[in-house]
């Protein structure tokens, strides 16, 4: 067991987020770096997961590649590793990337591009949070109810919790965050306030609208 109390202490897991733009023809090729890249995280001490993201059209151009720790000793040591360093160096073609902490709040419900710049402010994910989380818990809710009328209170928030967690993460959160990538992560070049502003007005008309369905159909 590792003496620092830097990796003993719970602490909220640290999340990197490494972005490669690979032309088409390379791409069998960085898979493979990728993947030793990957093997050599998981024996990192404190390593808690790595997920790539290909490129998506018209969202982003790269390949993305999130990585989290247990903490930030345990991200810093992986970053400082020799073997790392190896790695980097074994393939001239993958070198320029971009490397981007982001907040550890709702972790992988936010991908990112790995563009430089600011983190995302905590009010944008928790607004964009609220635009998933509200319907559907509301939708699953009335769901659950239809489908099981008898369930006992402690039954039917577990069931629901689960589906809900599930449901955020691996389908609304993903739709949520394309949708609003412009505001959560501007580019350099994108107009202030102007951009802040509108999302956080689209952010809560689709609140609004949803608020307003639910009050007519329940």
């Amino acid at each position: 067991m590792s003496a620092d109390p830097t990796t003993d202490r719970a602490t909220d897991l640290v999340t990197v987020v490494v972005a490669h733009h690979v032309p088409v023809h390379d791409e069998a090729a960085f898979l493979a770096w990728q993947q030793r890249m990957t093997d050599a995280e998981r024996r990192s001490p404190g390593h808690r997961g790595t997920e790539l993201h290909p490129p998506v059209a018209g969202v982003q151009d790269d390949w993305v590649a999130v990585t989290r720790f247990a903490s930030e000793h345990d991200l810093e040591t992986w970053l400082d590793s020799p073997e790392r360093a190896h790695l980097i160096g074994e393939s001239e073609r993958f070198r320029d990337f971009r490397l981007q902490r982001v907040p550890a709040s709702f972790g992988s419900w936010f991908p990112t591009t790995g563009a430089p710049g600011p983190v995302t402010p905590s009010w944008k994910t928790a607004l964009s949070v609220l635009v998933g989380l509200y319907p559907t818990v509301v939708l699953l809710t009335l769901g659950l109810a239809a489908l099981w009328p008898t369930a006992p209170l402690w039954a039917a928030l577990l069931v629901g919790n689960v589906a809900s967690v599930s449901v955020l993460t691996w389908v609304v959160m993903p739709v949520v965050t394309r949708a609003l990538g412009r505001w959560l992560e501007p580019a350099s070049d994108t107009p202030q306030p102007r951009t802040d502003v509108v999302g956080t007005l689209v952010s809560l008309g689709v609140l609004t609208v949803a608020a307003a369905v639910f009050a007519l159909v329940t």
